[in-house]
């Protein structure tokens, strides 16, 4: 056999072996173990697809390896998770570190190198399998606040290695908890227009210990009586803990279970679903207990009538809601609710000859301009009008406004002759999105996340590049221990920078949410008179310059 092959035979083996001997994860950080986020935490446009550990408003606390494995993939980004690292574990499961400060010197090693082979901060790669073992708990990296965060803490995911999909980490981690998760308020939705459920009740509900009740006669009158139920809570770990969101809600009607769902392996193509699945009333988040036509199966369990409940009679019914947490805590409230009015259905209220089956795709061509619309991008079937007056007024209407999509629409059209010469400049806006285009020789597509009005227009102006560092009385500026720049656009935003320092390449960082980029000076960084060139480059192509000198 060959010595090669065997070695890796070998590998793989222990690597199995160890599998089958450490089941689970520990903690990547120190304890205590202060929870801020949980899994399925309801954010604008999508679920929270792990934990955040908090570190006490600092940073550079040790970030430890939850198990044994190998380096899967790192990303170095100004937006998202910031320094992230992933780790592939021999269970099957991946483990995933953001908005980390900096890597340990192994990593770090390997990243300094790939950044300047590619001459940017930001990199993405995936080092070979077993190149860079990692032991449990190993220290990995230091935690920080970079990318999309907004404050110093640890974001840590398990996802599963082939589907990807992130799942609950505290269906892993051992966590002492005997807290209650506590139902704040239950809504009642009216479903008499099947493509617009619209709440018409809510009813605040009474803590006692940790226990909830209704304040008056659980006995309600109602004039819908097709209904959808949806709830308000909180769980917390400890306590005194931060409030989260709830794992587990199941749905009762007549003792018979009608709706359960689970926060756990939500798959990102689907984390959008949190548009329609919860909504913001009175200051409060409700999630809902009934499903649009099409919803992410992989949450959801038992769904009778996709939880939508149907009053038959005049007689009274008994609703109960449960919610449970990780760890078997549970809380529930019932009541009754009668209604003596018969069904009656509404019609949209958006009036087309257009119609979109959301089971099916959807093209809509017409007057130069192509609309796509793929199966199950959006959550309801529904009229829809196109006004387009592109080539006029670079105007685009798409209605209905408020229609949640899953996943991106496709608006493509041929390029008038006056925007065939400056078609890199092109951004399409709809209230605060930009979309900047994939382009063909005389074609433009955007892949667009919302409906409503859309404006296209160009983008001509440059960034703008303000630096941090001053000349007193026409001397050279002394420069201590860093360069910083204060860097925006206007329109269609950042997209390449590069720093030079005496015309060689260095790694300067960028905090997308300070406008910041910052270099760090070290030991292999020139003294003395240095010459500072930055370009910066949004993603319509316009460039700026700034250049000058400092002294160190």
């Amino acid at each position: 056999m060959n010595k090669i092959v065997f070695i890796v035979l070998l590998l793989v083996l222990n690597w199995q072996l160890s599998a089958q001997k450490k089941n689970g994860f520990s903690f990547p950080l120190d304890s205590p173990y202060v929870l801020t986020a949980n899994y399925g935490e309801l954010r604008p446009n999508h679920f929270h697809a792990g934990l955040d550990f908090s570190t006490g408003g600092q940073v550079n606390l040790p970030v430890y390896a939850a198990a044994d494995g190998y380096v899967y993939r790192i990303k170095v980004s100004a937006t998202g998770y910031g320094k992230c690292l992933y780790i592939t574990h021999a269970n099957g499961k991946v483990t995933v570190y953001g908005h980390l400060n900096s890597y340990s010197i192994k990593i770090s090693d390997l990243v300094k190198k790939e950044q300047y082979a590619q001459e940017s901060y930001e990199v993405e790669f995936f080092p070979k399998p077993f190149m860079v073992p990692i032991k449990k708990g190993e220290i990995i990296g230091l935690s920080g606040s970079t990318g999309n965060s907004t404050g110093p803490h640890l974001h840590f995911e398990i996802r599963d290695e082939k589907s990807e999909a992130p799942l609950n980490p505290l269906e892993f981690l051992s966590y002492p908890d005997r807290t209650r998760p506590m139902i704040q308020t239950v809504a009642l939705y009216s479903l008499s227009d099947t493509l617009a459920p619209k709440p018409f009740k809510q009813i605040r509900v009474l803590q006692n210990d940790d226990d909830v009740l209704l304040p008056d006669n659980p006995l309600i009158n109602i004039d819908n009586p097709y209904i959808g139920i949806a709830f308000a809570g909180y769980d917390r770990f400890t306590p005194a803990g931060s409030p989260n969101n709830i794992y587990i809600a199941r749905l009762y009607f007549d003792g018979r279970l009608i709706y359960s769902h689970k926060l756990s392996g939500i798959f990102f193509d689907d984390t959008r679903y949190i548009n329609e699945y919860s909504e913001t009333n009175g200051g409060l988040k409700f999630q809902k207990c009934f499903l649009p036509e099409t919803y992410p199966t992989e949450m959801i369990g038992r769904a009778v009538n996709r939880g939508r409940i149907l009053l038959r009679d005049s007689g009274f019914h008994m609703i109960k809601l449960l919610v449970e947490d990780e760890w078997g805590n549970e809380n529930d409230i019932q009541f009754h609710v009668r209604c003596g009015k018969p069904l009656q259905y509404t019609g949209p209220a958006l009036k087309s000859d257009l119609f979109v089956n959301c089971r099916k795709d959807f093209v809509y061509a017409k007057n130069g301009v192509k609309l796509t619309i793929p199966a199950n991008t959006l959550f309801y079937s529904t009229p829809l009008v196109v006004e387009n007056t592109l080539s006029a007024s670079g105007k685009l209407i798409i209605f209905p406004g408020d229609a949640n999509l899953r996943v991106p629409a496709i608006v493509a059209f041929k390029l008038a002759p006056h925007q065939l010469k400056n078609k890199h400049k092109l951004v399409l806006k709809c209230g605060q999105q930009e979309y900047t285009p994939r382009l063909s020789a005389d074609s433009a597509c955007f892949y667009i996340k919302s409906f409503g009005g859309f404006q296209l227009t160009e983008d001509h102006q440059a960034p703008k590049i303000i630096p941090q560092f001053k000349a007193k009385r026409n001397k050279v500026p002394v420069a201590s221990s860093m360069l910083g720049f204060i860097i925006t656009d206007a329109l269609s935003g950042i997209g390449k920078y590069k720093l030079y320092l005496n015309n060689k390449f260095v790694i300067a960082e960028y905090d997308a949410k300070a406008d910041l980029l910052f270099y760090k000076f070290d030991d292999e960084s020139p003294k003395g008179k240095i010459n500072i060139r930055l370009e910066v480059e949004d993603r319509a192509g316009n460039r700026s310059k700034f250049e000058g000198v400092v002294r160190r």
